[in-house]
């Protein structure tokens, strides 16, 4: 039995508790929110044994096995620190830190840690994305050349929705943070190449909202972004996120190689077309998908949690991090980061933002 406890009362119900309570080697036994109170609250509400007063509280509990720091983004950096120095296993939410430099301090604590430590990038694990790798790496799409990549909710079209945390500068960051760093996981995760390049571009679609106070307030961030980027190989990847849409929630994908092309959404799931039947669409089966994935009664994001959380249990079971196979770790978290402020600079600045060098063109004319 593998005793849990979580940091945050949002997506640390609506995703982790609901998921591990699937598990019968999964025991949730504290819960610590934004006051004891609030903890109190939602323990009683979901049958958790113990509501500690701060997340200090309950990551120093004794016979605990496995962290989950799922509080608001600005918090990452100061829980996870604290996580490790008391040398706790740890699944820490996306993004990891709010910025690059708060990341490689983790990472400097992290190399001296034996505890399993990982992000919480789910989409890693799903069996739909985890298909797409082995497709890329199998090399039936041959060279790629293009990826787009788009995500949409209509969760901050709500015109008089308050201004919260997420919409904060120095809080959530926007959409940029909040999926940006999804996607490009994900896209870093298929690539397995260098970045080279990035183009950004960023709005707040609702220029105005009113706090909890009744005052107005300028927003700042983001509910829309869009970036360019160009990895090694010329591979050209444009990914976009936007949480006030207006038509249905989506995710959908195409990756454009020599040899194949493979598409996705959620109607239609997994495509392939291939140069060996050209123009003949095929439905490309793929194992292990939960009935509430294929029918789209969870979002692909939370819904992918479900198969993180069970070879995350496994490998606190056996202590050994090696059975946790396409994990994120702060490495990958740090390469994100990178990219996610390259795409800050280029959006205030206009300017395409060079990572690292190697960029060349195959065409001449």
């Amino acid at each position: 039995m593998v005793n849990i406890g979580i940091i945050g009362t949002g997506v640390g119900i609506r995703t982790y508790l609901n998921t591990f309570k699937k598990f019968k080697n999964a025991n949730v036994i504290a819960i610590s929110g934004s006051n004891k109170e609030r903890a109190e609250k939602f323990a009683k509400e979901n049958s958790i044994k113990i509501a500690c007063k701060d997340y200090k509280e309950l990551i120093d509990l004794e016979d605990l096995d496995l962290v989950c720091i799922t509080a608001p983004n600005k918090y990452h950096y100061e829980y996870a620190k604290y996580c490790i120095g008391a040398n706790k296993n740890m699944i820490l939410e996306k993004p990891a830190t709010m910025t690059i430099e708060e990341a490689k301090e983790l990472k400097q604590m992290l190399d001296k840690s034996d505890k399993i430590n990982i992000i919480n990038h789910q989409l890693r694990f799903n069996p739909y994305l985890l298909k797409v790798k082995e497709i890329i790496e199998q090399g039936l799409l041959g060279r790629i050349y293009y990826i787009n990549i788009h995500q949409q909710s209509t969760s901050f079209l709500d015109k008089n929705m308050k201004l919260n945390w997420s919409l904060e500068e120095n809080e959530g960051g926007g959409v940029r943070l909040a999926m940006g760093s999804h996607l490009i996981d994900l896209i870093r995760f298929w690539l397995n190449k260098d970045i080279l390049t990035v183009k950004g571009n960023m709005d707040v679609v609702i220029p105005k909202r009113v706090d909890n106070n009744g005052n107005i307030k300028d927003v700042t961030v983001c509910s829309f972004f869009n970036a360019n980027l160009n990895f090694k190989d010329n591979v050209t990847v444009n990914t976009s996120a936007t949480c006030s849409a207006i038509g249905n929630s989506g995710f959908n994908f195409q990756i454009y190689g020599e040899n194949g092309e493979l598409h996705f959404d959620l109607d239609n799931k997994l495509i392939g077309y291939f140069i060996d039947k050209k123009g003949i669409r095929q439905e490309i089966k793929v194992d292990g998908v939960t009935v509430e994935e294929r029918e789209n009664k969870v979002s692909i994001f939370s819904g992918s949690f479900i198969y993180c959380a069970k070879p995350l249990l496994s490998a606190i079971e056996s202590g050994n991090i090696n059975t946790l196979k396409n994990v994120s770790k702060i490495e990958d978290a740090i390469e994100n980061q990178t990219i996610l402020e390259a795409i800050k600079e280029s959006t205030i600045t206009g300017k395409t933002i060079q990572i690292n060098s190697g960029y060349e063109s195959n065409v001449k004319y």
